[in-house]
C-alpha cells in the first residue's frame, strides 16, 4: 500500500533519514518539526500514518494520538521515543497507538513498523465495510 506519511520530529537528521527510507519505498512523505506545524498539515490533508516523537519542544507527540481520536480520523501513528517509560508506553497503548518504538532506529525496524501499522489499517477498513455491508437496514 502506498501511503501519505507524516513524519513528526524535531530534529531535522531524523526528518531527513525517515523521509529518504519511506519514499524509497514509494510513501508520500511530508514532515513537521513541530507539534504546531503537524496540526496544520493535519488541517490540510488526512494522514494514512503519523511517526511522532513524544518529545517536542512546542508540545508532545504523543498528543498527537489524541487529536487523531478527537478529530476521528483513521489515521495510524506510530510513538518514537529516546527516552522510554512504562508510563507513556501505556499511554500510547491507552490512545491506540499503532507501535511504540525507542530510538535509535534502523531502517528495517521502522520499515516493519511502518507495514504492520499500514496492513492493520487495510484490515480494519476491510472490516468496517463488510460490517457496514453485512448490517441490516
Amino acid at each position: 500500500m502506498r501511503a501519505d506519511i507524516l513524519v513528526l520530529d524535531d530534529e531535522e537528521s531524523i526528518r531527513f533519514s525517515f523521509h529518504r527510507f519511506l519514499a524509497a519505498e514509494g510513501h508520500m512523505v511530508t514532515t513537521a518539526a513541530s507539534y504546531g506545524e503537524a496540526l496544520a498539515k493535519m488541517d490540510e490533508r488526512n494522514f494514512h500514518l503519523i511517526l511522532a516523537d513524544i518529545t517536542l519542544g512546542d508540545g508532545f507527540g504523543i498528543d498527537i494520538l489524541g487529536e487523531v481520536l478527537r478529530r476521528i480520523l483513521k489515521t495510524r501513528v506510530i510513538i518514537m521515543t529516546a527516552y522510554p517509560t512504562t508510563e507513556t508506553e501505556q499511554l500510547s497503548s491507552r490512545l491506540q497507538a499503532a507501535d511504540y518504538l525507542i530510538k535509535p532506529l534502523r531502517q528495517q525496524g521502522l520499515l516493519d513498523s511502518v507495514k504492520k501499522a499500514l496492513k492493520n489499517m487495510e484490515s480494519s477498513m476491510d472490516e468496517n465495510f463488510e460490517y457496514r455491508r453485512r448490517r441490516p437496514s
